[in-house]
């Protein structure tokens, strides 16, 4: 846009001659609609030197000597984004300013090209040239503002998290030092209960931050947590998270990410072993066939399997020796696994077996005899016995096909 000239730049000329004036009733207005911002005395003398800069940008371009596209932004309106964006104030309070600041000063030339004598046609065509010339050069300097705030705080949380997840690491490796130290490093409790969690992303999930985010306040939400949880991103696409609580159940819908939760824990070594629960957690959830991944997988889901080392070759090899074709991957026999397992949850009852599975007595006996003949042998002749089958049924039931063998045909 090439620069202003007509009835607009002589009038430019005697606002600026009461720049002072204007710049302070754009101030009571930014005052009045957001008073945040007159709080820190930092804040408020880049505020005040922002609107001054601002007001000479502006007026330079109705003067006609600068383009609204290419006058440079104050390099106090600069300083003044960063600083709010290092304050955690939302880039949508600065543009919220602008736009304050923008209504006075329009108002202020209108009210001049008003009662300067110029004839209708020559009144509009100054009002249409003053808006276009105001909204151009305010866009451009909020587009550059945005770009300051979002860079200053994109750097900010990243050494802010960088910082948060190192002393993690050094309270997790039995360092940090002090409690109250430890507190004022981390911004969150340690001396109450927590219950740590793990979540982690797919590959498929199309936004990881923000799904993980998500599912962080999920699980707050019904864990009914009354403060927010300590969140550290250890890579891209997992997040350690620890609620300043116990609470129950937790749900996610089935999806990209997965949740994996330890026990409630106190003090410094409840932080510590609550987070390393939900990392073996982890670790056993992630081998499972992705099939048999669940949304959200705790400690009691897995029982013995918690134990279980990298890699889950042993354990399928174990499975097989216990169950033999029971252990085959398809429906027949996933059936027949069902059977036996709510059969010694019953307590060797077919009439438990019987309610627990919606079926005949006889279903369930019948079942139970074709389940031995598939095994090869028995089922529970001794407590040791017992105990196996029940391992390597769970064991099927929460990793899937990762410890199953293919059926053939």
């Amino acid at each position: 846009m090439s620069s202003v000239t007509g009835p607009l730049a002589p009038l430019a000329v005697a606002v600026r001659a009461d720049l002072a004036d204007l710049a302070g009733r754009v101030l009571v207005e930014i005052d009045a609609g957001l008073p945040e911002l007159g709080r820190d005395p930092r804040v408020r003398e880049l505020l005040v030197g922002t609107v001054q800069g601002s007001l000479e940008g502006a007026l330079a371009v109705l003067v006609g000597s600068g383009d609204p596209e290419e006058v440079p932004l104050p390099p106090v309106a600069g300083e003044l984004a960063r600083r709010l964006a290092q304050q955690g104030v939302a880039v949508t309070v600065l543009l919220r300013a602008y736009r304050l600041g923008q209504a006075v000063f329009q108002q202020d030339v209108i009210t001049r090209i008003a009662g300067a004598g110029l004839g209708p046609d020559e009144m509009v065509a100054a009002v249409r040239e003053l808006t276009a010339v105001a909204h151009l050069y305010v866009d451009r300097v909020s587009e550059e503002m945005v770009a300051v705030h979002q860079a200053e705080r994109d750097g900010w949380v990243r050494r802010r998290d960088a910082a948060r997840l190192a002393m993690v690491d050094a309270v997790l490796g039995g360092r940090g030092g002090t409690t109250a130290e430890i507190e004022s490093a981390l911004g969150h409790p340690v001396t109450g209960e927590h219950r740590a969690a793990v979540f982690w992303a797919g590959p498929e999930a199309p936004d990881p931050g923000r799904a993980l985010e998500r599912a962080v306040g999920a699980v707050g939400e019904q864990l009914g947590c009354a403060r927010t949880p300590l969140v550290v991103a250890p890579d891209a696409a997992t997040l350690w998270a620890w609620y300043p609580c116990a609470g129950g159940p937790v749900e996610l819908p089935d999806g990209p990410v997965r949740a994996a939760l330890g026990p409630p824990g106190t003090g410094v070594e409840g932080f510590r072993r609550s987070h390393a629960v939900a990392r073996r957690v982890q670790a056993v959830a992630a081998a499972a066939a992705p099939a048999a991944c669940r949304p959200v997988t705790t400690a009691d889901d897995l029982g013995p399997l918690l134990l279980l080392g990298s890699g889950t070759d042993l354990l399928a090899a174990r499975v097989a020796d216990v169950l033999g074709d029971l252990a085959l991957d398809d429906e027949q026999h996933e059936r027949l696994r069902d059977t036996v397992g709510a059969y010694l949850r019953g307590g060797g009852s077919l009439a438990a077996a019987a309610a627990e599975l919606h079926l005949h007595k006889n279903t369930v006996q019948y079942r139970l005899r074709r389940a031995e003949e598939v095994r090869g042998r028995p089922l529970g002749v001794s407590d040791a016995d017992r105990l196996d089958v029940e391992v390597a049924l769970h064991a099927c039931r929460v990793l899937g096909a990762a410890v199953l063998r293919p059926a053939e045909g």
